[in-house]
């Protein structure tokens, strides 16, 4: 086991945590650090790791709780704090208040109680190894000629980013901070700058419900958030406006930073729910089920299934209180996709033929096309060639109406084109072994997709670095991967990182090589562990 050599001089497992606790403050670990340690060691969940850092019984800190805030309606029990650490394989989910105060007991980030199953690798103890200054440790720019524009020539220096962090989008800003670490900057911490940017851009998205430019609006919103009661057309459109906001933040910067984001605003959009006036009903359910997609979402990429598959049913309950039929297709789409990245296709197929009955119920074809895309990748995965051609067929036809046609198209499908259908196609080639069709799909998909969405771009990378150690080419694999591992600076998604640990191992063969002993000294100035 990962703990044993914890244990071998202590009379228990407890006194053995405690232990380590006491050693890592000691060296200056924060204590979300500490629990992020234990929860990767000891397979518990992010509120179990926190108490077991502070060496804490549950009834201590029911008592602790308590002393804090001896005005809570209903005081903390034992049970109580039960029910929301066992939270999600059982007991109660814990919503942001309760997550908050808990917090300020521990003294900790309300981010250090939520579930990642992944050592953050932002906080203290876990920072990556830094670039060096010599020219031979730095990577290569030239690969990443295409993150630099116009907008972003000024931002030569980490500092000066700093300076006009609330003045650029967040692209711009993930874009310049992509360039800034390909660079590196020895007199300024890469892990201080990333921190930084994240916290200000967690902020930024946050803001937009707020962010309303007339006095009138602004005052009816706050109305709103001091009574659920009032409600109307104008709120609900501004909750409405910012849902691509929040996409994007975990496209550009994972889901670390992502999911407190929607977490937050899915608990303030739930509080609407019940007293929400009957005509905007349907409107704010669907609202609250995308909140709760997003979040789903954010989980799936953490690798937290069982995180993820609970907001994911929850969101499509809400999708069909809703009777949002584009939205439910939309759901348990997402949720094919996880299941057959969990290398379960057989229970992905059944998510997209659900997904398929629903999508043929509208005439939207970005629906349809797109349940048919994630059925391609299920059939694909199984096996099943003709199945797999079948489907993507059947949404390259969708996908071809779909641009013909003058259709809105759903905030969710934002990433939905010809670009992400030629990258499927060059997923399915891979499971299907045919290396040829995947470069040929793969390159068609790049030269289409914007490469401000880091994570597919990630993604993209990985394929073609498949489809070229299906060729033999081990130094253009070796080249991609290294490209893919650099975006981990920004995007710090546990999906990205372990594809490309799994990349890296399949080049074990050819580990002698310079193409791959390069590659490993890049995987270990960016940071990508177990490699």
């Amino acid at each position: 086991m990962a703990h044993s050599k914890h244990y071998r001089h202590y009379r228990s497992r407890k006194a053995a945590l405690a232990a380590l606790s006491e050693g890592l403050r000691a060296q200056g670990w924060t204590w979300g650090a500490i629990a992020a340690r234990i929860q990767h060691e000891e397979t518990v969940n992010a509120r179990q790791a926190m108490r077991i850092a502070r060496g804490w019984t549950q009834q201590q800190v029911a008592d602790r709780w308590n002393e804090l805030f001896p005005d809570s309606e209903h005081p903390m029990t034992q049970k109580k704090l039960s029910f929301w650490e066992s939270w999600p394989q059982s007991g109660r989910e814990p919503s942001l208040t309760t997550l908050e105060r808990l917090a300020k007991v521990y003294e900790c980030e309300t981010r250090d109680l939520i579930d990642s199953n992944q050592p953050d690798e932002g906080r203290e103890g876990f920072a990556p190894p830094t670039v060096g200054s010599g020219p031979e440790s730095q990577p290569s720019t030239e690969a990443f000629s295409s993150y630099q524009s116009p907008a972003l020539l000024s931002l030569t220096e980490p500092k000066e980013l700093m300076r006009q962090i609330e003045a650029i989008s967040l692209t711009e800003l993930a874009q310049a901070v992509l360039v800034w670490t390909q660079r590196g900057y020895p007199e300024m911490d890469r892990r201080e700058l990333l921190q930084k940017a994240s916290a200000a851009l967690t902020m930024a998205a946050a803001a937009p419900l707020f962010d309303i430019a007339h006095a009138d609006q602004r005052e009816r919103l706050n109305g709103v958030l001091t009574n659920s009661r009032r409600i109307d057309d104008a709120v609900l459109t501004q909750a409405e406006r910012v849902l691509p906001e929040y996409r994007l933040q975990g496209d550009v910067l994972g889901p670390q930073v992502a999911l407190r984001t929607a977490f937050a605003q899915r608990e303030l959009v739930s509080g609407f729910l019940a007293n929400a006036p009957s005509h905007l009903k349907p409107r704010l359910l669907s609202v609250y089920a995308e909140l709760s997609q997003i979040v789903g979402w954010q989980f799936f990429d953490l690798g937290d299934y069982r995180s993820a598959q609970y907001y994911y049913d929850d969101a499509r309950t809400a999708a069909h209180d809703a009777e949002n039929v584009e939205l439910v297709s939309y759901i348990l789409s997402t949720m094919s996709q996880m299941a057959t990245w969990q290398g379960k296709p057989r229970v992905g197929i059944d998510h997209a033929a659900a997904a398929q009955v629903w999508a043929n119920q509208t005439d939207n074809w970005a629906t349809r096309g797109y349940a048919a895309n994630v059925a391609a990748r299920a059939y694909a995965a199984n096996g099943d060639h003709a199945q797999t051609r079948r489907a993507l067929d059947e949404e390259f036809d969708a996908m071809t109406a779909m641009l013909g046609a003058d259709q809105p198209m759903a905030s969710w499908y934002y990433f939905y084109g010809e670009g992400f259908h030629w990258a499927i196609r060059a997923e399915c080639g891979l499971h299907l072994c045919t290396p040829d069709e995947t470069l040929e799909a793969i390159h068609k998909s790049m030269s289409l997709v914007d490469t401000s969405n880091l994570s597919d771009h990630a993604h993209n990378l990985i394929w073609l670095s498949s489809a070229y150690i299906q060729q033999g080419e081990i130094d253009q694999a070796s080249e991609r991967i290294g490209m893919a591992a650099s975006i981990t600076t920004v995007n710090r998604s546990p999906r990205i990182a372990g594809r490309i640990r799994e990349l890296r191992a399949e080049l074990e063969p050819w580990k002698q090589t310079r193409a791959v002993r390069e590659l490993d000294e890049a995987l270990r100035a960016y940071g990508v562990r177990g490699v």
